[in-house]
């Protein structure tokens, strides 16, 4: 059983920090600092010092670190991939990470000193590593009765559970219709994780919902972006399968393999900004096919980690593969023209990160067949010339920079190429973002997020009928962090010439959303 420490264990030759004594742990802080892999970090043991979040090059620590994670291999870290060094510990908790370590030690020891330092330690701890054994072997008995008596050995429960309250305004009038313009709902989110071996993941999500999409609240013709919640319609908080999904690492490939609900982020694609706004990205598209949000029904993929800066995705996905046999002609079919469900894409990316994390960047390529350009732009981008099926060549662009550790800049830009199937009527579609966060603003573990950028909007067109003038769109929250577990988001967004049409008005969307995470 591997543990770790909570505070600065450095041991560096035959030096050791002072710890002054502290209260015997409990069984159940055993339990809390227990760091065991495949329940905690389930990508696998950290094995360089830059994986643990809060710990900085500039840090007295970190060389110390460095060498107990990266050469001895005996430091794993909290579950969230942090190492909490400011923390005190007791004596107790230095014989764990101790303990740990002794053996890893020993084995990759080259020098007299380093084992006179060790026998030194042992002899100074020799009652606690006593004390500890003890209540390790309690632990892992207790361990046994747990996993005897919990529903499954393989598969964890985790939630969510989402409350929003938005409402919508335009200064033209436009939010009038039968559905109006205020919106209060919920989205439950119940997932089962499932791994075998310890290195996989079958996913399995069940949704229920009852949000009101602001699309379906503006009057006839007009558009804007989704709601705060969800972009996907109202299950009348009846629970469905929005996700089933298994992946599975080979080497330095992870693959992904599923029937329901699998997207590019499945299969290890995601945009490098340090944030999308709180609308869980449904604002502001990062591309004008919304590569990083396209969502199928059945789809297969790959994300290749080619070195510690660098990894690769590509998949595909089709969006009909529920219907398989039906109407859609199989998994590898386009679909019926004009159907709810029809179409497919392939999206790739390249994605860069330095050893620091502090830079990063994606170029994203997809190729889109459907009856739509794009998800959620204006009315023009998504259908420029009426119902039929598009083939679209995407292209994205996303970079962030952690200036500090509290504040980032980050950057989106996209271009699409569309054509009708069989056609000769093609149009551009291009969209952009610029977004500013603040992490720890005011309060550690709050933030603070403002981005601004156009949602995607056809800029020239075969048929200049189909061209708009594009909407620009702001968005500000602040989040609060009442606990580890719950947290509230209020905000505003607004978007001018809605729909993209001079005559739209400008809107605006004042929410209010809570997270309960267990």
């Amino acid at each position: 059983m591997n543990f770790f420490v909570k505070a600065g264990l450095v041991v560096t030759g035959a030096n050791l920090l002072a710890i002054a004594p502290g209260q015997a742990l409990s069984l159940d802080q055993l339990q809390k600092i227990d760091a065991v892999t495949p329940d905690g970090i389930t990508s696998g043991q950290i094995t360089s010092v830059n994986e643990l979040s809060d710990v900085k090059p500039t840090d007295w620590a970190y060389q110390a670190l460095q060498s107990l994670v990266e050469r001895y291999g005996c430091i794993v870290g909290y579950p969230d991939r942090t190492f909490r060094g400011a923390r005190p510990l007791s004596r107790y908790e230095f014989a764990a990470g101790l303990n740990a370590c002794l053996d890893k030690v020993i084995e990759f020891a080259a020098s007299k000193e380093d084992l006179d330092t060790l026998k030194r330690l042992t002899e100074e701890f020799q009652a606690e590593l006593a004390t500890l054994r003890g209540r390790v072997d309690a632990l892992e008995a207790r361990t046994k009765e747990l996993e005897a008596t919990r529903f499954s050995s393989t598969t964890k429960l985790r939630g969510e559970v989402i409350f929003g309250l938005d409402a919508l305004a335009n200064s033209n009038g436009n939010e009038v219709n039968s559905n109006g313009a205020v919106s209060f709902g919920n989205k439950v989110d119940l997932d089962l994780d499932t791994s075998f071996t310890g290195k996989d993941l079958l996913k399995t999500r069940l949704r229920a919902r009852n949000i009101e999409p602001i699309t379906n609240r503006l009057a006839p013709g007009f558009r804007a972006p989704g709601s705060v919640l969800d972009y996907g319609g109202n299950s009348n908080n009846t629970f469905f399968i929005d996700k089933l999904y298994y992946t599975f690492p080979a080497g330095s490939v992870r693959f992904t393999v599923g029937t329901v609900g699998v997207g590019v982020q499945e299969y290890g694609m995601r945009d490098a900004t340090f944030s999308s706004g709180a609308n869980e990205g449904k604002t502001f598209r990062k591309g004008p096919a919304n590569i990083y949000e396209s969502n199928g029904k059945a789809g297969v993929g790959f994300d290749w980690r080619i070195n510690p800066n660098f990894s690769f995705q590509l998949g595909y996905l089709n969006r009909g593969a529920d219907q398989v046999g039906v109407d859609q002609g199989g998994f590898f079919g386009q679909g019926t023209v004009g159907t709810a469900k029809s179409g497919w894409d392939v999206a790739t990316q390249l994605r860069f990160e330095t050893d620091n994390r502090k830079f990063r960047a994606a170029l994203a390529y997809s190729l889109r067949n459907d009856r739509y350009v794009t998800d959620l732009g204006t009315t023009r981008a998504e259908r420029p010339f009426g119902a039929a099926n598009y083939n679209t060549n995407n292209l994205a662009l996303t970079m962030g920079w952690a200036v500090s550790d509290n504040f980032t800049i980050s950057g989106a830009y996209g271009i699409g190429f569309a054509n009708v199937a069989g056609g000769s009527d093609s149009a551009t579609i291009q969209t952009w973002n610029v977004g500013l966060t603040f992490p720890d603003l005011f309060a550690k573990g709050n933030s603070g997020v403002i981005t601004v950028g156009q949602m995607p909007y056809v800029t020239s067109a075969s048929q200049q009928s189909a061209e708009d003038t594009g909407s620009l769109g702001l968005e500000v929250n602040y989040k609060f962090q009442v606990t580890d577990n719950i947290s509230i988001t209020p905000g505003i967004y607004l978007f001018n010439n809605t729909n993209g049409l001079e005559n739209g008005g400008t809107s605006y969307v004042p929410y209010l959303r809570t997270i309960f995470r267990f």
